[in-house]
């Protein structure tokens, strides 16, 4: 039987992957943020289109994120990915509650399913790059 590279999944690996997946999502929200705020003091209107700029903007933080969760992890990057998508989609959730947005609980919880679909995907991508 050949020796696995990886033999468990042990807990300090599963938090040290999703902390650093994290640490990118929140980088490149960050980012986007500082983006819109420079290009609406230049002048361009986005405020028609800001819901959906912040939920595509979440998702492409959370593909990123899972890519690095998946990369540092080398195994089980669906499971990294997944988690890392749900704790994104949970912390979200309470920061909207939080500040008194009005939330859909049915369209929350689609949000959910596609940002542990994109997830996955990230997670399973990372751990072949």
């Amino acid at each position: 039987m050949a020796k696995q590279e990886y033999p468990a999944l042990n807990l300090r690996l599963v938090t040290t992957s999703v902390f650093s997946g994290l640490k990118y999502s929140f980088s490149l929200l960050l980012i986007t943020i500082i983006l819109l705020v420079v290009t609406y003091w230049i002048g361009w209107d986005w405020s028609n289109y800001e819901h959906t700029i912040y939920e595509y903007s979440i998702y492409t933080a959370i593909v990123l994120g899972a890519l690095v969760t998946g990369y540092k992890s080398k195994t089980k990057g669906w499971l990294m990915g997944m988690l890392l998508a749900i704790s994104v989609w949970l912390l979200f959730f309470i920061l909207g509650r939080i500040w008194g947005l009005e939330q859909n609980i049915r369209a929350g919880l689609i949000n959910g399913l596609i940002a542990i679909i994109l997830g996955i995907l990230g997670g399973v991508i990372g751990i072949n790059l």
